[in-house]
């Protein structure tokens, strides 16, 4: 083999370790993929109308947990409510009706008032799947398994469970401002979402419920924010997108 041969040949296998050892290699084939739940709280909002335009483009499923009181606020929310109705990649489902009227400790500690609240939710949003998230609650009752958050609620959660109903929490919250934006950055929520995915640390493992709130994406910007994490979660390879109602996977 002459120098020339020798060359092209170390050339090529350097590259070829380089590329094997790399940290961001796609999905390999027959490994099984994490499933993740995009789930959006306390919707209609301002920023309902960007999450639909986002999730109409992208194509995939996502889950949101609407609020009665939101859609009778007035016709541009009753607007973005009948764009989730519309969209064929959107499932609605429960988050009460009165969303605590953000007094969260006087809601629960009259449960029955409190189940009466996301039935009237229910009724009047016409929804589909006895699904509900909890308002300032993360609590789960779902197949046997249960978790609560320390916080008032369980008497709550477990007579939904008695009528049937899922009750869905969260394993990471994309958290955001008092004004809506959000706090942690596209990276850093995808890295956490990674990690989880990789540990197991979630409700059940290899499925990840991620929190976002429907104002969160007001503007421009922060539209493109969602459409970032959608697109790198989707670029990795490592993820398939579902809806709350096959939880889990």
């Amino acid at each position: 083999m002459n120098a020339l041969s020798k060359l092209i040949l170390v050339g090529s296998l350097v590259g070829l370790s380089a590329c094997l050892s790399g940290t961001s290699q796609p999905q390999r084939a027959g490994e099984k993929k994490c499933t993740i739940y995009l789930t959006f709280d306390d919707g209609p909002l301002n920023g309902s109308e960007n999450i639909d335009s986002v999730i109409l483009a992208e194509k995939i499923k996502i889950s949101v947990f609407l609020v009665g009181a939101h859609v009778e606020a007035n016709r541009r929310m009753d607007t973005y409510f009948k764009y989730y109705e519309e969209n064929p990649y959107i499932d609605e489902y429960n988050h009460s009706y009165s969303h605590a009227n953000n007094h969260y400790e006087k809601f629960y500690n009259d449960p029955q008032t409190a189940i009466a609240d996301v039935l009237k939710n229910q009724q009047l949003l016409k929804l589909h799947y006895k699904i509900v998230r909890l308002p300032g609650r993360n609590m789960w009752r779902l197949n046997g398994k249960k978790r609560d958050d320390g916080i008032s609620g369980a008497s709550t959660a477990d007579g939904l469970a008695a009528q049937g109903y899922k009750v869905i929490g969260w394993d990471l919250e994309w958290q955001h401002h008092p004004d809506g934006r959000p706090v942690q950055t596209v990276d850093a929520v995808f890295d956490e979402i990674a990690q989880r995915c990789k540990t197991g640390n979630s409700f059940t493992k290899g499925n990840i419920v991620l929190l976002i709130h429907d104002e969160m994406f007001q503007t421009k910007w922060e539209e493109s924010a969602l459409k970032q994490l959608v697109d790198r979660l989707k670029v990795s390879g490592a993820y398939d997108f579902e809806q709350i109602r096959f939880y889990p996977q």
